[in-house]
């Protein structure tokens, strides 16, 4: 009786399903369902990988599962500000280009504008005056044509202000 008993011990062990009912696939009006009941007589257990039905989760796996996903969400909050932000930036930059790109085929100045846009719209100065103020690069561009006198005002290489006098002008 012994050898018996260890015979069908082993056998569960090594089947690899123990205590496993069988699973019977279901096919009716072309939608498929899975069972643990035979669907027609003579019906056969369907091959399955080897699934594991583990238990349900305990109360600190459950606790520790919502702090996880609580953490996803706030990070996909945060990605989600981050690059809405980086958008606005970028919609600005590209605004400025825009803008930048019109003044020079204008031979306009804007503020904002840096050494090199100025000098694409206005050409080389023929004078300029600069220096340092309480740690502020300050640069002053002066363009003469005839009697009319156009200055361009720098700070830290942008420009702040832009002025002309001469004829027909204040």
């Amino acid at each position: 009786m012994k050898p018996l008993m260890v015979f069908a011990v082993l056998a569960s062990v090594l089947s690899g399903s123990a205590g496993a009912k069988p699973v019977f696939k279901c096919e009716e009006n072309g939608k498929i369902t899975y069972t643990d009941q035979p669907c027609t007589p003579g019906a056969r257990a369907a091959e399955l990988p080897g699934l594991i039905v583990g238990v349900p989760p305990t109360r600190s796996e459950q606790d520790l599962a919502r702090a996880h996903d609580a953490r996803m969400q706030r990070a996909r909050a945060e990605r989600e500000r981050d690059d809405a932000e980086w958008l606005k930036q970028h919609k600005g930059r590209k605004d400025r280009e825009a803008q930048v790109r019109k003044a020079i085929i204008e031979h306009r100045v804007i503020r904002s504008m840096t050494f090199d846009e100025v000098k694409r719209a206005l050409g080389e100065p023929d004078e300029i005056q600069g220096g340092d103020s309480y740690g502020t690069d300050k640069a002053t561009w002066v363009y003469q044509k005839g009697s009319q006198r156009r200055t361009v005002n720098f700070k830290n290489g942008e420009v702040t202000s832009t002025s002309a006098r001469g004829r027909g002008r204040k």
